[in-house]
């Protein structure tokens, strides 16, 4: 860093002592726990405040000679946020310049502090590497023997505790098991990484009486420099378990602690060295044990474990891990990836529930966003997902899956509530029943139970940022424009990646008008999300560019016989073109295909110019949902 090292820099409600390599509170000198490179990347924003410094000059400056992701210093300046009490509407110190870089844009004052002995920052200290080894193929194994370790450290760490009559720390409800992270950066592997983390979330959260954050929330906090209490904090949780991993050939290490959020406090920390051959026959066994010793701190009663679905074959949970790390990224490629894997996975292990239940999300993802025929993969996605009931029929997920499939595709208004329901019943920390049964309420025009229930999602994961989305996808049809926009902006907000999100803002922003700004959301789409193949055509029309119009249109026509284009897309263009008679038949032509667009069809602003049509109204009560007048 650039400045010297006895510099002192005093801003808002906090002191950072470059010697001291501390950052404080102002009001109590208390000092804020930070990893190493988030205190680098803070001082090497204030150093050099007023300026606005790109990502590649911050990545060089904090990590001199080293190739990393630009999401490691996403992450920093992230916890940078929450440890300053930043909130989304308001960037008081640091500020994002779009497409460029941060700037720091709090008023500094700078004095020199007389010479102290330096200190390091706040930070995990790792235990020694073991030898590396290129030798992967027992990481199944390991993977499950690092749970198993963790667990019994766990429940040996709290009985003890119990015996001897320590009350120091508080109950733990909510826990937050952030991704497991390679002891050596050079052996990074996500997939394993995530793979462990979701054994681990699985493992604490078969039993009642705890809250453990799913896996959608944590996995964002993989990065090697995230600090640990920043995460917990965001994600609401009282208490985070952070580890890492190493192993050589059947020797594992892991190493791994619990902190409690509210004041840094480590309560317990282990490091397991062992034999992994030979554990997989116990470790339901000690995971019971260890859920029950938890419950107990927590004061909840002791309860039966809900059946996870799993697999006892290692090279199945491997291929199933890597499954959902391609499942997450939700492209075409990576879900037609995803299914690959999963396929894979049954075939080493048919009664792997979870693994059934993977790849009937694939398939219903390709469906309802428009990426394959609904007609092709929906189907499979319900074969799946029954198929993964019939192996463990308490499954939560898998009825929320079956549930969104009725929904999407069956046009079963009343049996995917009772399957929402029934995977609520199951799991009332899932988050994905509750977004789903929201969109169905939406649908009906139940606008106030859809935003709770979506709400009802968003409070089990904060970090949701699909439930503020799909909140301000229910208030554009139902014209509250203004209120829409907030949700989305804030969603875009914690993660400016989703199409979907881009998508309905310029929807918004078409409908309102704002036709430039509708065409600069809809360049940011990146792949298909439902209705986007007709966004840019019904904007250039809505916007009097109408030779532009009919030459988009052309081009998505000409498209649909090289891949699969929802016909409800198409019939968009046509409607921005006032053309009435092939709107209506490519609406049909999108009845027929049973595009997962059609339950908004009569609220939808696209075809508002419809509603007189006999036939339009035809189509919507086909669809069988809307009960109601047409929205005008």
């Amino acid at each position: 860093m650039d400045a010297d090292k006895r510099t002192v820099y005093e801003f808002g409600d906090f002191i950072l002592e470059s010697g001291q390599r501390r950052l404080l509170r102002r009001d109590s000198c208390e000092p804020i726990a930070l990893t190493a490179k988030a205190f680098d990347t803070l001082l090497h924003l204030i150093e050099h405040r007023g300026e606005t410094l790109d990502k590649d000059t911050l990545l060089g400056a904090i990590w001199p000679g080293v190739v990393v992701e630009e999401n490691s210093l996403t992450q920093n300046v992230s916890t940078l946020r929450q440890v300053l009490g930043e909130t989304r509407a308001e960037n008081r110190y640091i500020a994002t310049v779009p497409r460029k870089g941060y700037r720091f844009v709090g008023e500094v004052t700078e004095r020199t502090a007389p010479a102290a002995p330096a200190a390091t920052a706040v930070t995990a200290t790792p235990a020694g590497p073991v030898a590396a080894d290129s030798n992967r193929s027992l990481r199944p194994l390991w993977m499950s023997a690092a749970a198993l370790a963790v667990l019994v450290a766990i429940g040996t760490f709290l009985v003890q505790r119990g015996r001897d009559g320590h009350s120091a720390s508080p109950a733990i409800h909510i826990v937050a098991v952030l991704p497991f992270k390679p002891l050596l950066p050079t052996e990074r592997d996500e997939s394993l990484e995530l793979g462990m983390t979701e054994s681990m979330i699985a493992s604490l959260g078969a039993h009642a009486g705890l809250t453990i954050q799913p896996l959608s929330s944590v996995r964002r906090y993989g990065s090697i420099e995230q600090d640990p209490l920043a995460a917990g904090r965001a994600l609401h949780a009282e208490s985070v378990l952070d580890g890492s991993l190493q192993h050589h050939g059947e020797r594992l290490r892991v190493s791994v602690r619990l902190l409690r959020v509210a004041d840094g406090r480590q309560l317990w920390a282990h490091q397991f060295d062992g034999n992994v051959v030979g554990i997989f026959g116990v470790q339901e066994q000690i995971s019971a044990k260890v859920a029950e010793t938890l419950s107990a701190r927590s004061g909840a009663a002791n309860v039966p474990s809900r059946a996870m679905g799993g697999t006892k074959d290692s090279t199945a949970y491997l291929l199933y891990a890597s499954g959902r790390y391609a499942l997450a990224r939700s492209t075409e490629p990576s879900l037609l990836l995803a299914i690959g894997y999963f396929e894979k996975a049954i075939e080493r292990d048919p009664k792997f529930a979870l693994a059934h239940v993977g790849l009937a999300d694939c398939y219903m993802t390709l469906g309802v966003f428009g990426m394959r025929p609904p007609v092709e993969t929906l189907p499979r996605a319900r074969d799946a997902v029954l198929t993964a009931l019939r192996i463990e029929p308490r499954l939560a997920g898998a009825y929320a899956t079956l549930g969104q499939i009725k929904l999407q595709y069956d046009r079963d208004w009343t049996g995917a509530e009772a399957d929402f329901a029934r995977a609520i019943a199951l799991n009332p920390s899932l988050s994905e029943p509750h977004l789903h049964w929201g969109v169905l309420l939406g649908m009906r025009g139940e606008l106030d139970r859809g935003l709770e229930e979506l709400k009802q999602a968003e409070q089990l994961e904060p970090l949701l940022t699909v439930a503020k989305t799909r909140a301000g996808s229910l208030l554009y049809f139902a014209r509250r424009y203004d209120e829409a926009i907030e949700q989305v902006t804030e969603s875009l907000a914690l993660d400016d990646r989703p199409g979907i999100a881009h998508a309905l803002l310029g929807r918004i922003y078409l409908h309102t008008g704002r036709y430039d700004l509708a065409l600069a959301e809809f360049a940011k789409i990146r792949g298909p999300t439902p209705g986007s193949f007709g966004d840019v055509g019904q904007a250039l029309a809505l916007s009097g560019r109408r030779a532009e119009a009919l030459a988009e249109l052309d081009r998505v026509i000409k498209l649909s016989t090289q891949r699969y284009v929802p016909a409800g897309d198409i019939a968009s263009i046509y409607a921005g073109l006032g053309d009435t008679e092939n709107a209506l038949v490519w609406l049909d032509r999108a009845l027929q295909q049973r595009a997962s667009t059609l339950g908004f069809l009569a609220q939808n602003p696209t075809f508002d110019g419809l509603h007189d049509d006999p036939r339009f109204a035809a189509i919507v009560d086909r669809v069988g949902l809307w009960k109601r007048p047409l929205a005008k």
